[in-house]
């Protein structure tokens, strides 16, 4: 059964009292913000409310924009710390191929559902899907109803089974569907689509002039992996064969040379970084934060595979910050000296997993800060806890000490997703049993 639109009520109006509001040029102030419509309508004293509003006291909370995750397969939600401690073929070999190929759309929907679940806790409203677990029709509309059903706003990633098995005119097909679908207006509004393609490190010349070929003639831009150790060269082989643009984004880029950086640069690429798993897997030495911010290249976050890693993008923040300043301070501190200056902030790396993802998803105009006539994709953090007292910074103390329990209220298109720590109409339980449900069948077939 395709994924159709459900006919959902215009979101009522809310008020969010009183919050200390993190406004686009990074500080904080207290005010009062008015959603109506599913948009943010006003910000300011009342914000020209009109009485009809649900009020949400905000005072004592960190009122911000939702979160944006970049790059995230939502298909493992149901295999959250299952794999750690090995390299990437291993990784692939154990949890993709072992556990993964045997899914069935079942399987998909309560992985991608649980995914959802776990993003929306932590604070993250808008997510790309790269969704590479996809072989029948059927998966497919598991995953887009999934994603419809847990209300988080996403560009699903298509890469599906197909193109890796070289079968591709059934691949083609379910890409053409999937297009055709969001044509007509069958899929949520709140869901977008791209290709998630193999690209040079996975998929030889011909492959990828094919692959390039269908995403440029349906207009859906591209994600893909590149960059990682042991992969080189996938932005000059891309050059050589003519397929560089704006609408390439390319996923870890730890290991690009400068040439690379260059070309990325120069066609007006975007790069998704995944602090975590480019660490601890061992993609790269160092994320491509710094890198990209150097050269002009749009730059964002993610979690990647909650499989290996975290869930929470405020552990991604800190982590590239912490291994941007050691990779900048490494000449000086070899050398036995002090670094006389610390390159970028909180507050950059802040905007990464807000307006900085927006921009790499392509959704620039519609979410990532608190402004009139965006989406209102909006968080708020609880202040009132001991850890994320401050002196008088509540966005850094955010910054230094949040995580996914101090996510208070979620807020998608103007419906509340998480109300006083919970999530709410009862996604938590549904997602739960249906989470349950799939591990035992999992676990079933792995006997």
């Amino acid at each position: 059964m395709e994924a159709v639109v459900s006919d959902t009520p215009v979101p009522q109006p809310l008020l969010l009292r009183g919050g200390h509001v993190l406004f686009p040029d990074g500080m904080s102030r207290i005010a009062d913000v008015l959603i109506r419509d599913g948009r943010i309508a006003g910000i300011g004293d009342a914000a020209a409310a009109v009485g009809d509003e649900e009020i949400i006291d905000a005072a004592d909370q960190l009122v911000m924009p939702g979160l944006v995750d970049t790059h995230r397969h939502m298909w493992l939600g149901s295999l959250s710390a299952s794999s750690s401690d090995i390299t990437l073929f291993p990784y692939a070999q154990q949890v993709n191929e072992g556990l993964g190929d045997p899914f069935t759309a079942e399987d998909v929907y309560a992985g991608v559902l649980w995914g959802a679940v776990q993003a929306l806790n932590a604070g993250v409203t808008t997510v790309a899907d790269w969704a590479h677990n996809l072989g029948s029709e059927a998966d497919i509309d598991a995953n887009l109803r999934a994603l419809q059903d847990s209300g988080i706003r996403a560009r699903l990633h298509f890469g599906g089974k197909a193109s890796s098995s070289g079968d591709y005119s059934r691949y083609e097909a379910q890409a053409r569907r999937l297009h055709a679908m969001h044509a007509a207006g069958r899929l949520d509004g709140r869901i977008a689509l791209g290709l998630a393609l193999r690209g040079p490190s996975m998929a030889t010349p011909a492959e990828n002039e094919y692959e390039f070929g269908l995403a440029r003639e349906l207009g859906l831009p591209i994600s893909l992996h590149a960059g990682m150790a042991g992969l080189p060269g996938a932005v000059d082989q891309l050059g050589r064969q003519d397929l560089l643009g704006p609408d390439v984004n390319y996923v870890h880029a730890n290991e690009f040379t400068e040439r690379e950086w260059k070309q990325v640069a120069e066609s007006g690429g975007s790069v998704s970084a995944t602090p975590t798993v480019d660490m601890t897997m061992g993609l790269g030495t160092h994320p491509a934060v710094g890198a990209a911010l150097e050269h002009g290249v749009p730059v964002g976050l993610g979690a990647d595979t909650v499989a290996y890693g975290p869930s929470d993008l405020f552990a991604e923040m800190r982590l590239a910050l912490a291994a941007e300043r050691s990779r900048a301070n490494a000449g000086p501190v070899n050398r036995g000296e002090m670094p006389g200056e610390l390159r970028h902030g909180h507050l950059a790396m802040l905007d990464l997993a807000t307006r900085g993802g927006a921009r790499v998803l392509g959704f620039a105009d519609q979410v990532g800060e608190i402004t009139v006539g965006r989406h209102a994709d909006v968080i708020t953090l609880d202040l009132s806890t001991p850890h994320l007292d401050s002196f008088d910074n509540p966005v850094l103390a955010a910054f230094l000490s949040a995580g996914s329990r101090d996510v208070d209220t979620v807020i998608v298109g103007g419906r509340i997703l998480k109300r006083r720590g919970a999530l709410t109409n009862g996604l938590l339980q549904k997602a739960r049993q249906e989470v349950r449900s799939s591990r035992a069948r999992i676990r079933g077939r792995s006997l």
